[in-house]
Protein backbone atom coordinates (compact mmCIF):
# COMPACT_ATOMS: atom_id res chain seq x y z
CA UNK A 1 0.00 0.00 0.00
CA UNK A 2 2.85 2.56 0.97
CA UNK A 3 4.68 1.72 -2.44
CA UNK A 4 1.16 2.33 -4.40
CA UNK A 5 0.77 5.75 -2.83
CA UNK A 6 4.70 6.57 -3.64
CA UNK A 7 4.25 5.55 -6.92
CA UNK A 8 1.10 7.96 -7.34
CA UNK A 9 2.77 10.25 -5.49
CA UNK A 10 5.67 10.54 -8.07
CA UNK A 11 3.06 10.31 -11.10
CA UNK A 12 1.57 13.14 -9.51
CA UNK A 13 4.64 15.38 -9.06
CA UNK A 14 5.71 14.54 -12.68
CA UNK A 15 2.34 15.40 -14.00
CA UNK A 16 2.29 19.06 -12.12
CA UNK A 17 5.34 19.79 -13.30
CA UNK A 18 4.22 18.52 -16.97
CA UNK A 19 1.39 20.99 -16.42
CA UNK A 20 3.41 23.67 -15.16
CA UNK A 21 5.85 23.49 -17.97
CA UNK A 22 3.26 24.35 -20.27
CA UNK A 23 1.58 26.29 -18.05
CA UNK A 24 4.57 28.73 -18.56
CA UNK A 25 4.56 29.22 -22.58
CA UNK A 26 3.70 32.25 -23.14
CA UNK A 27 1.07 32.04 -25.58
CA UNK A 28 2.32 34.26 -29.13
CA UNK A 29 -0.27 35.28 -31.73
CA UNK A 30 1.15 36.11 -35.10
CA UNK A 31 -1.53 37.41 -37.83
CA UNK A 32 -0.35 37.12 -41.18
CA UNK A 33 -1.92 37.40 -44.73
CA UNK A 34 0.81 35.67 -46.70
CA UNK A 35 0.35 31.83 -46.72
CA UNK A 36 3.70 30.84 -48.07
CA UNK A 37 5.59 32.66 -45.39
CA UNK A 38 2.89 31.29 -42.55
CA UNK A 39 3.86 27.84 -43.89
CA UNK A 40 7.47 28.24 -43.12
CA UNK A 41 6.76 29.39 -39.67
CA UNK A 42 4.61 26.49 -39.07
CA UNK A 43 7.41 24.22 -39.88
CA UNK A 44 9.82 26.07 -38.02
CA UNK A 45 7.19 26.56 -34.99
CA UNK A 46 8.74 23.49 -32.67
CA UNK A 47 12.64 25.29 -32.89
CA UNK A 48 10.82 28.89 -32.11
CA UNK A 49 8.96 27.26 -29.54
CA UNK A 50 11.70 25.97 -28.05
CA UNK A 51 14.16 29.01 -28.49
CA UNK A 52 12.09 31.33 -26.25
CA UNK A 53 9.58 28.81 -24.27
CA UNK A 54 6.33 29.95 -25.83
CA UNK A 55 3.48 28.68 -27.99
CA UNK A 56 3.63 30.48 -31.52
CA UNK A 57 0.05 30.48 -32.97
CA UNK A 58 -0.04 31.39 -36.60
CA UNK A 59 -3.32 32.67 -38.02
CA UNK A 60 -4.47 33.59 -41.70
CA UNK A 61 -6.57 36.15 -42.91
CA UNK A 62 -7.32 37.75 -46.08
CA UNK A 63 -6.09 40.99 -46.81
CA UNK A 64 -9.62 42.90 -46.44
CA UNK A 65 -9.88 40.91 -43.54
CA UNK A 66 -7.06 41.35 -41.52
CA UNK A 67 -6.89 45.08 -41.79
CA UNK A 68 -10.91 45.06 -40.58
CA UNK A 69 -9.99 42.63 -37.90
CA UNK A 70 -6.80 44.68 -37.06
CA UNK A 71 -8.80 48.20 -36.86
CA UNK A 72 -11.52 46.46 -34.51
CA UNK A 73 -9.09 45.05 -32.31
CA UNK A 74 -6.71 47.69 -32.15
CA UNK A 75 -10.11 50.36 -31.04
CA UNK A 76 -11.53 48.03 -28.45
CA UNK A 77 -8.39 47.66 -26.71
CA UNK A 78 -8.43 43.74 -26.55
CA UNK A 79 -7.51 40.64 -28.68
CA UNK A 80 -4.62 42.46 -30.51
CA UNK A 81 -2.19 40.09 -32.10
CA UNK A 82 1.55 40.10 -30.84
CA UNK A 83 2.73 40.04 -34.21
CA UNK A 84 1.62 40.90 -37.29
CA UNK A 85 2.79 40.55 -40.69
CA UNK A 86 1.61 43.25 -43.39
CA UNK A 87 2.54 44.47 -47.02
CA UNK A 88 5.15 47.03 -47.29
CA UNK A 89 3.20 48.68 -50.63
CA UNK A 90 0.05 49.10 -48.71
CA UNK A 91 -0.25 51.44 -45.51
CA UNK A 92 -3.20 51.61 -43.43
CA UNK A 93 -1.94 51.04 -40.23
CA UNK A 94 1.64 53.34 -40.63
CA UNK A 95 2.13 56.79 -39.39
CA UNK A 96 4.82 59.16 -38.53
CA UNK A 97 2.92 59.98 -35.47
CA UNK A 98 3.60 56.92 -33.22
CA UNK A 99 0.55 57.30 -31.39
CA UNK A 100 -1.40 57.08 -34.50
CA UNK A 101 0.33 54.25 -35.47
CA UNK A 102 -1.04 50.45 -35.06
CA UNK A 103 2.68 49.06 -34.98
CA UNK A 104 5.55 50.50 -32.38
CA UNK A 105 8.67 51.96 -33.81
CA UNK A 106 11.63 50.09 -33.75
CA UNK A 107 14.29 52.09 -33.83
CA UNK A 108 15.65 50.96 -30.19
CA UNK A 109 15.74 47.86 -30.66
CA UNK A 110 17.01 47.63 -34.14
CA UNK A 111 19.77 49.99 -32.64
CA UNK A 112 20.84 47.65 -29.76
CA UNK A 113 20.69 44.78 -31.97
CA UNK A 114 22.75 42.08 -33.96
CA UNK A 115 21.09 43.28 -37.34
CA UNK A 116 21.98 46.61 -36.83
CA UNK A 117 23.35 48.35 -39.82
CA UNK A 118 23.03 44.89 -41.52
CA UNK A 119 19.32 45.72 -43.22
CA UNK A 120 19.21 47.12 -46.32
CA UNK A 121 18.41 50.74 -46.04
CA UNK A 122 16.44 51.04 -48.99
CA UNK A 123 14.09 48.21 -48.06
CA UNK A 124 13.64 49.75 -44.53
CA UNK A 125 12.94 53.26 -45.86
CA UNK A 126 9.68 51.73 -47.38
CA UNK A 127 8.88 51.34 -43.41
CA UNK A 128 10.02 54.49 -41.98
CA UNK A 129 7.31 57.10 -41.58
CA UNK A 130 8.75 60.00 -39.58
CA UNK A 131 11.98 58.43 -38.50
CA UNK A 132 10.45 55.51 -37.22
CA UNK A 133 11.19 52.24 -38.72
CA UNK A 134 7.98 50.20 -37.54
CA UNK A 135 9.02 46.92 -38.91
CA UNK A 136 11.41 44.52 -40.29
CA UNK A 137 11.24 43.44 -43.76
CA UNK A 138 10.87 39.62 -44.94
CA UNK A 139 12.88 40.23 -48.22
CA UNK A 140 15.19 42.69 -50.60
CA UNK A 141 12.76 41.96 -53.75
CA UNK A 142 15.70 43.34 -56.04
CA UNK A 143 15.11 44.37 -59.70
CA UNK A 144 16.74 43.28 -62.76
CA UNK A 145 16.22 43.08 -65.92
CA UNK A 146 15.00 39.80 -67.82
CA UNK A 147 15.49 39.94 -71.74
CA UNK A 148 14.97 37.73 -74.67
CA UNK A 149 18.33 37.24 -76.40
CA UNK A 150 17.47 35.73 -79.38
CA UNK A 151 14.83 38.58 -80.58
CA UNK A 152 17.03 41.67 -79.45
CA UNK A 153 19.98 40.36 -81.51
CA UNK A 154 17.82 39.65 -84.37
CA UNK A 155 16.88 42.96 -84.32
CA UNK A 156 20.67 44.12 -84.83
CA UNK A 157 21.23 44.79 -80.47
CA UNK A 158 22.90 43.31 -77.66
CA UNK A 159 21.43 44.68 -74.80
CA UNK A 160 24.23 43.70 -72.20
CA UNK A 161 25.85 46.71 -73.80
CA UNK A 162 23.35 49.77 -73.49
CA UNK A 163 23.98 51.45 -70.93
CA UNK A 164 21.16 54.09 -70.08
CA UNK A 165 17.28 53.86 -70.45
CA UNK A 166 17.41 56.91 -73.15
CA UNK A 167 19.68 54.31 -75.24
CA UNK A 168 17.78 51.28 -74.49
CA UNK A 169 14.44 53.26 -76.28
CA UNK A 170 15.99 54.06 -79.09
CA UNK A 171 17.25 50.76 -79.60
CA UNK A 172 14.14 49.33 -78.57
CA UNK A 173 13.09 51.22 -82.68
CA UNK A 174 14.65 48.20 -84.21
CA UNK A 175 12.18 45.71 -82.68
CA UNK A 176 9.48 47.14 -84.79
CA UNK A 177 8.37 43.91 -86.80
CA UNK A 178 4.98 43.28 -88.27
CA UNK A 179 3.13 39.80 -88.19
CA UNK A 180 1.04 38.48 -91.07
CA UNK A 181 -1.74 40.94 -90.12
CA UNK A 182 0.25 44.21 -89.62
CA UNK A 183 0.32 43.52 -86.28
CA UNK A 184 4.01 44.50 -84.11
CA UNK A 185 5.05 41.57 -82.79
CA UNK A 186 7.89 42.23 -80.12
CA UNK A 187 7.67 45.18 -77.48
CA UNK A 188 11.06 45.83 -75.42
CA UNK A 189 8.97 46.45 -71.86
CA UNK A 190 5.43 45.57 -70.47
CA UNK A 191 3.56 48.30 -68.84
CA UNK A 192 -0.21 48.98 -67.18
CA UNK A 193 -0.11 52.47 -68.21
CA UNK A 194 -1.09 53.04 -64.50
CA UNK A 195 1.36 55.75 -63.02
CA UNK A 196 3.66 54.66 -60.56
CA UNK A 197 2.96 51.22 -60.82
CA UNK A 198 4.59 48.34 -62.22
CA UNK A 199 7.37 49.21 -64.87
CA UNK A 200 6.99 52.88 -64.37
CA UNK A 201 7.49 52.57 -60.19
CA UNK A 202 10.11 50.63 -60.88
CA UNK A 203 12.40 52.81 -63.41
CA UNK A 204 10.68 56.00 -61.33
CA UNK A 205 12.48 54.63 -58.20
CA UNK A 206 16.04 54.77 -59.86
CA UNK A 207 15.29 58.31 -60.67
CA UNK A 208 16.00 59.88 -56.82
CA UNK A 209 13.06 62.09 -57.69
CA UNK A 210 10.95 62.23 -54.38
CA UNK A 211 6.84 62.14 -54.68
CA UNK A 212 7.18 63.45 -50.75
CA UNK A 213 8.92 66.11 -48.50
CA UNK A 214 10.44 64.70 -45.76
CA UNK A 215 8.18 66.52 -43.95
CA UNK A 216 5.61 64.18 -45.28
CA UNK A 217 4.39 66.63 -48.14
CA UNK A 218 3.20 65.80 -51.21
CA UNK A 219 6.14 67.04 -53.73
CA UNK A 220 4.53 65.69 -57.71
CA UNK A 221 5.17 69.03 -59.01
CA UNK A 222 9.07 68.88 -58.28
CA UNK A 223 11.63 69.68 -61.27
CA UNK A 224 12.99 66.43 -60.56
CA UNK A 225 9.88 64.31 -60.85
CA UNK A 226 8.31 66.40 -63.73
CA UNK A 227 11.22 65.60 -65.76
CA UNK A 228 10.86 61.59 -64.59
CA UNK A 229 7.66 61.69 -66.18
CA UNK A 230 8.21 63.76 -69.19
CA UNK A 231 10.35 61.18 -70.27
CA UNK A 232 8.57 57.99 -69.18
CA UNK A 233 6.09 59.93 -71.78
CA UNK A 234 8.49 59.91 -74.49
CA UNK A 235 9.61 56.38 -73.91
CA UNK A 236 5.84 55.84 -74.14
CA UNK A 237 5.41 57.62 -77.09
CA UNK A 238 7.96 55.63 -79.15
CA UNK A 239 5.55 52.45 -79.29
CA UNK A 240 8.17 50.15 -77.10
CA UNK A 241 6.10 49.23 -74.63
CA UNK A 242 2.67 47.40 -74.29
CA UNK A 243 0.28 46.08 -71.91
CA UNK A 244 0.56 44.40 -68.98
CA UNK A 245 -1.11 41.51 -68.52
CA UNK A 246 -0.61 39.38 -65.22
CA UNK A 247 -2.57 36.39 -66.63
CA UNK A 248 -1.42 36.15 -69.87
CA UNK A 249 2.39 36.94 -68.56
CA UNK A 250 4.36 33.87 -69.43
CA UNK A 251 2.80 33.32 -72.46
CA UNK A 252 3.80 36.79 -74.11
CA UNK A 253 6.96 35.85 -73.13
CA UNK A 254 6.74 32.73 -74.74
CA UNK A 255 5.80 33.93 -78.10
CA UNK A 256 8.32 36.76 -78.42
CA UNK A 257 5.89 39.65 -77.60
CA UNK A 258 7.53 40.37 -74.25
CA UNK A 259 11.33 40.88 -75.43
CA UNK A 260 12.28 41.71 -72.28
CA UNK A 261 10.67 43.04 -68.70
CA UNK A 262 11.69 44.68 -65.17
CA UNK A 263 11.59 41.87 -62.57
CA UNK A 264 11.62 41.65 -58.81
CA UNK A 265 13.15 38.25 -57.85
CA UNK A 266 9.55 36.59 -57.04
CA UNK A 267 8.71 37.06 -60.69
CA UNK A 268 11.63 36.12 -62.75
CA UNK A 269 10.10 32.64 -63.23
CA UNK A 270 7.69 33.84 -65.64
CA UNK A 271 10.85 33.06 -68.21
CA UNK A 272 10.42 29.60 -67.25
CA UNK A 273 7.81 27.79 -69.60
CA UNK A 274 9.67 30.24 -72.63
CA UNK A 275 12.96 28.41 -71.80
CA UNK A 276 11.80 25.02 -71.43
CA UNK A 277 10.20 25.52 -74.84
CA UNK A 278 13.51 26.38 -76.22
CA UNK A 279 12.26 28.63 -78.58
CA UNK A 280 14.69 31.82 -77.51
CA UNK A 281 17.65 32.24 -75.27
CA UNK A 282 17.09 34.57 -72.25
CA UNK A 283 19.62 36.53 -70.34
CA UNK A 284 19.62 38.70 -67.44
CA UNK A 285 21.10 41.96 -66.37
CA UNK A 286 21.16 44.76 -64.00
CA UNK A 287 18.77 47.93 -65.05
CA UNK A 288 19.89 50.40 -67.71
CA UNK A 289 21.05 53.60 -65.77
CA UNK A 290 18.73 56.58 -65.52
CA UNK A 291 21.59 59.06 -65.84
CA UNK A 292 24.92 57.64 -67.55
CA UNK A 293 27.70 57.07 -65.19
CA UNK A 294 24.26 56.95 -61.94
CA UNK A 295 23.94 53.26 -60.88
CA UNK A 296 21.15 52.62 -58.69
CA UNK A 297 18.81 49.86 -58.43
CA UNK A 298 15.30 49.44 -57.34
CA UNK A 299 12.47 46.68 -55.96
CA UNK A 300 9.15 45.59 -56.18
CA UNK A 301 6.52 44.03 -53.47
CA UNK A 302 6.92 42.62 -49.90
CA UNK A 303 6.08 42.40 -46.49
CA UNK A 304 7.53 42.84 -42.87
CA UNK A 305 6.67 41.78 -39.58
CA UNK A 306 5.68 44.43 -36.81
CA UNK A 307 4.87 44.52 -33.40
CA UNK A 308 0.99 46.33 -32.42
CA UNK A 309 1.00 48.42 -30.00
CA UNK A 310 -0.06 47.15 -26.00
CA UNK A 311 1.75 44.11 -26.59
CA UNK A 312 3.53 42.91 -23.51
CA UNK A 313 7.37 42.87 -23.25
CA UNK A 314 8.30 44.53 -26.70
CA UNK A 315 11.84 43.68 -26.36
CA UNK A 316 10.85 40.14 -25.88
CA UNK A 317 8.98 40.04 -29.16
CA UNK A 318 11.29 41.90 -30.84
CA UNK A 319 13.63 39.28 -30.66
CA UNK A 320 11.51 36.80 -31.74
CA UNK A 321 10.44 38.54 -34.94
CA UNK A 322 14.43 39.41 -35.73
CA UNK A 323 14.84 35.44 -35.53
CA UNK A 324 11.79 34.22 -37.27
CA UNK A 325 13.04 36.95 -40.21
CA UNK A 326 16.69 36.10 -39.69
CA UNK A 327 17.91 33.13 -38.32
CA UNK A 328 21.14 32.33 -40.78
CA UNK A 329 19.78 28.63 -40.98
CA UNK A 330 16.14 29.27 -41.89
CA UNK A 331 17.50 31.99 -44.29
CA UNK A 332 19.45 29.53 -46.21
CA UNK A 333 16.50 27.54 -46.39
CA UNK A 334 14.33 30.18 -46.83
CA UNK A 335 16.49 31.39 -50.16
CA UNK A 336 16.65 27.38 -51.20
CA UNK A 337 12.91 27.08 -51.66
CA UNK A 338 12.25 30.30 -52.91
CA UNK A 339 14.92 32.20 -54.83
CA UNK A 340 13.88 35.71 -52.80
CA UNK A 341 17.08 37.23 -51.78
CA UNK A 342 17.09 38.31 -47.79
CA UNK A 343 17.63 42.03 -47.38
CA UNK A 344 20.25 41.35 -44.60
CA UNK A 345 23.72 42.52 -46.50
CA UNK A 346 25.66 39.76 -44.85
CA UNK A 347 23.86 36.79 -46.37
CA UNK A 348 24.58 39.05 -49.75
CA UNK A 349 28.38 37.90 -49.60
CA UNK A 350 27.15 33.85 -49.23
CA UNK A 351 28.26 31.78 -51.46
CA UNK A 352 25.01 30.23 -52.55
CA UNK A 353 24.26 33.55 -54.79
CA UNK A 354 27.24 32.47 -57.28
CA UNK A 355 25.00 29.54 -58.33
CA UNK A 356 25.67 29.63 -62.48
CA UNK A 357 21.93 29.50 -63.62
CA UNK A 358 21.20 27.35 -66.80
CA UNK A 359 18.25 29.36 -68.18
CA UNK A 360 20.18 32.28 -68.39
CA UNK A 361 23.30 30.78 -69.93
CA UNK A 362 24.99 29.92 -66.79
CA UNK A 363 24.57 33.94 -65.57
CA UNK A 364 24.79 34.08 -61.88
CA UNK A 365 20.97 36.10 -61.65
CA UNK A 366 21.77 35.43 -57.74
CA UNK A 367 24.48 37.71 -57.36
CA UNK A 368 23.20 40.09 -60.22
CA UNK A 369 20.00 40.44 -57.89
CA UNK A 370 22.12 41.35 -55.09
CA UNK A 371 24.39 43.75 -56.22
CA UNK A 372 20.85 45.46 -57.52
CA UNK A 373 19.89 45.51 -53.94
CA UNK A 374 23.49 47.21 -53.07
CA UNK A 375 22.11 50.18 -54.91
CA UNK A 376 18.75 50.89 -54.04
CA UNK A 377 18.22 54.00 -53.05
CA UNK A 378 16.02 55.33 -50.07
CA UNK A 379 12.61 56.32 -50.54
CA UNK A 380 11.09 58.98 -48.89
CA UNK A 381 7.81 57.71 -47.44
CA UNK A 382 5.07 58.53 -44.99
CA UNK A 383 1.60 58.57 -43.68
CA UNK A 384 0.00 59.61 -47.49
CA UNK A 385 2.64 57.74 -49.96
CA UNK A 386 0.33 55.33 -51.56
CA UNK A 387 -2.86 57.45 -51.13
CA UNK A 388 -0.31 59.94 -53.37
CA UNK A 389 0.78 56.99 -56.07
CA UNK A 390 -3.29 56.12 -56.35
CA UNK A 391 -3.90 59.95 -56.67
CA UNK A 392 -1.27 60.10 -59.62
CA UNK A 393 -2.43 57.26 -60.97
CA UNK A 394 -5.87 58.53 -61.72
CA UNK A 395 -4.48 61.82 -62.97
CA UNK A 396 -2.22 60.21 -65.34
CA UNK A 397 -5.01 58.06 -66.46
CA UNK A 398 -6.87 61.13 -67.76
CA UNK A 399 -4.19 63.00 -68.88
CA UNK A 400 -3.17 59.59 -71.40
CA UNK A 401 -6.94 59.61 -72.34
CA UNK A 402 -6.52 63.00 -73.51
CA UNK A 403 -8.74 64.75 -70.63
CA UNK A 404 -5.84 66.74 -69.23
CA UNK A 405 -2.97 68.79 -70.31
CA UNK A 406 0.51 67.53 -68.64
CA UNK A 407 0.52 70.39 -66.72
CA UNK A 408 -2.95 69.60 -65.31
CA UNK A 409 -1.85 66.65 -64.61
CA UNK A 410 1.04 67.35 -62.48
CA UNK A 411 -1.15 70.30 -61.05
CA UNK A 412 -4.04 68.50 -60.34
CA UNK A 413 -2.01 65.52 -58.95
CA UNK A 414 -0.56 68.26 -56.27
CA UNK A 415 -3.62 69.99 -55.70
CA UNK A 416 -5.64 66.47 -54.61
CA UNK A 417 -2.41 65.10 -52.65
CA UNK A 418 -2.51 68.39 -51.03
CA UNK A 419 -6.22 68.19 -50.03
CA UNK A 420 -5.10 64.61 -48.59
CA UNK A 421 -2.30 65.95 -46.08
CA UNK A 422 -4.32 68.46 -45.05
CA UNK A 423 -7.64 65.91 -43.90
CA UNK A 424 -4.77 63.73 -42.63
CA UNK A 425 -2.68 66.09 -40.41
CA UNK A 426 -4.58 69.42 -40.14
CA UNK A 427 -8.38 69.07 -39.65
CA UNK A 428 -8.05 69.47 -36.34
CA UNK A 429 -6.77 73.13 -37.02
Amino acid sequence: MKKTTLALCALCAILFSFAQANHQKRKIILWSFAENNCEEWKRRKADIDKKFNIDLQIELFGQNAFIQRLQAVMTDGEGAPDIIEWLIENNRILSKDPEKSFVIPLNKFIAKSTINNNISAGRLSLITYGGNIYGLPHDAHPVIMVYNDTIWKNAGVDVAKIETWDEFFEKAKLLRKLDENGKQKHFALPSSGMGLYDTMFMVWQQTGAQILTKDGKPNLNSAEFKNFVLKWNNWVKSGAMTTWDWGNFYKLIKDGTYASYISPDWWVSQTDPAVEEGRYQFRVRALPQYKKGIKTGSSWGGSFLGIPKGTKDADFIFGIIQYIQYDNSALEARFAETEMLPPLKSFWNNSVLDFEDQRFEGQKIRRLQADSAKILKPITTGDIFWELTSIFRDNYRSYTSGKLSFDEMINNSQQDGMETYKSVFEKKN
